[in-house]
């Protein structure tokens, strides 16, 4: 994959790691289009060279305009990094949570995401060469307790994503698969344990995705994901920790 000249769009652009992805890209001399839900922030991010459109991934009317936003301003589109996502805390069994809360991280982590996917995939397949990289976790191989509903998210989001590779086979459009580990975001703000920057990760996982590997992740994180396969009992005890 080339590191410049592209035109990319991040979801969950405005924070965190997709921030810092779009931070890289732009100071390689890439159009980088940032996805979020705060208009404070993007018209901020705007002034930083940054282009910014406002889209709530829960929302399909916002998902259709932004789509249309990007045909007409946007046609050169050939990476699509699928970033966004929210998770809520809580043990399931022990406590009454709103139909709400539970559909909005479904739909920001999963459907959303799929439907704008699915809509921006003519833009990118008549592009010589594009990239769809999805953000899921490896909450998705293995589910953390007080986290089950993210993690069934990321679970689909995982199946979704080996599932497009195949369907995008004989395209021009290649899939990556994008694990972080435990990273220093409004995320995880308070969350104890040991946490890497999202600019080490970006350091770790840019030469990954030049060679345009199918898995783009850390060492740790490729252990964590066959323990979880092999050894689930172990799994179960590393995130108990």
């Amino acid at each position: 994959m080339n590191l410049s000249g592209n035109t990319i769009l991040i979801t969950g652009g405005t924070s965190g790691i997709g921030l810092a992805l779009g931070k890289y890209f732009l100071a390689k001399n890439n159009k980088v289009i940032l996805l979020g839900r705060n208009q404070s922030k993007l018209g901020q991010l705007q002034k930083e060279g940054f282009e910014a459109l406002r889209c709530d991934l829960s929302n399909q009317k916002d998902i259709e305009e932004t789509i249309k936003m990007v045909e007409q301003q946007f046609d050169h589109l050939n990476v699509l990094i699928n970033n966004a996502g929210i998770q809520y805390n809580y043990l399931f069994p022990e406590i009454a949570i709103p139909f709400k809360s539970i559909e909005e991280e479904i739909e920001i982590n999963v459907t959303g995401q799929m439907v704008f996917t699915q809509l921006l995939i003519p833009i990118l397949a008549a592009k010589p060469k594009a990239f769809i990289i999805n953000t899921t976790s490896a909450l998705g191989a293995f589910p953390k307790k007080d986290a089950l509903v993210y993690s069934a998210s990321k679970a689909a989001f995982r199946n979704f994503t080996q599932g497009l590779r195949i369907t995008l086979k004989n395209t021009s459009i290649k899939i990556m698969e994008f694990i972080p580990p435990v990273t220093e975001t409004n995320m995880t703000e308070g969350r104890l344990g040991k946490k890497i920057s999202p600019e080490e990760l970006i350091s770790k996982i840019i030469p990954q995705m030049k060679n345009e590997k199918e898995l783009l992740t850390t060492i740790p994180v490729r252990a964590f994901l066959w323990i979880a396969f092999l050894f689930p009992g172990i799994a179960e005890k590393i995130l108990s920790k």
